[in-house]
């Protein structure tokens, strides 16, 4: 009997893992809904143009990368035309927008890469591939990693399950214990997707946006408001850091 318990434990405690997880996740997603209200997607751009969009927010704030991915969408009649653009154009119509120049450069490459591959500058074909063979495709491209191949699933006309992770999130879901502590972007997309089989595309789209608020205004990198965190009575940082009357960990 012993030495059946022996085999079955790893199984056993992998299994109770999981569950766990799981509830945590759902714990996590209910309070942040009660708190936030809900956010589903209005409109949703093609796979290529959010691919676009995505490529060129990482380090900016959202309404710069906005307002760069507007000029680019009025200054070109499509990405065909902006693959085919000089450097120059582009990065001028990214003004604003962290390392313009690099980014330029990589997005036209990126939309050459897909041109090469695809034979046109296009994602609609993605709609056909499993959410796994997707990532792959799109991580083969210089430049793209886990957020901008989930972003390009998940918030595009695509709406595939898949979850994307930026910094808030990654800083969020370590302190409250949900990923160890030194987690990066892969490990968080593993652990929720494990984690979040009860929920849609539209409910991953809406967790995201639910954490991403919650990082801006609340559970800031350097500077935290516990008291008025929905998390707050569950989470490990809260628990191993007494908060000063600051606001900040002690």
């Amino acid at each position: 009997m012993t030495f059946v318990l022996y085999l079955f434990y790893p199984l056993f405690m992998q299994t109770n893992l999981f569950s766990g997880q799981s509830a945590d996740l759902r714990s996590i997603r209910d309070r942040l809904k009660i708190a936030f209200g809900r956010d589903r997607a209005g409109f949703r751009v093609s796979a290529i143009n959010q691919f676009i969009r995505s490529f060129i927010s990482s380090r900016t704030m959202d309404w710069q990368s906005d307002r760069a991915f507007t000029r680019l969408l009025n200054r070109f009649s499509g990405p065909e035309a902006l693959a085919d653009a000089p450097v120059a154009e582009i990065e001028a119509a990214l003004e604003g927008v962290q390392f313009a120049d690099k980014k330029a450069r990589e997005l036209k490459d990126a939309l050459l890469h897909v041109r090469a591959r695809a034979g046109t500058v296009d994602m609609e074909f993605l709609a056909g591939l499993d959410v796994d063979t997707a990532l792959v495709w799109l991580e083969q491209i210089r430049g793209v990693g886990r957020k901008i191949s989930a972003a390009t699933l998940n918030f595009s006309a695509l709406k595939k399950r898949s979850f994307v992770v930026d910094t808030h999130i990654i800083r969020i879901l370590r302190r409250f214990g949900f990923v160890k502590p030194n987690a990066e972007t892969e490990d968080v997309y593993d652990a929720v997707m494990e984690a979040a089989n009860d929920m849609s595309a539209d409910d991953l789209y809406e967790f995201h946006w639910h954490l991403k608020r919650l990082g801006q205004n609340t559970c800031k990198a350097f500077q935290t408001s516990c008291n008025a965190c929905p998390l707050s009575e569950s989470c490990m940082k809260r628990m191993d850091a007494p908060m000063g009357r600051s606001g900040r960990a002690a």
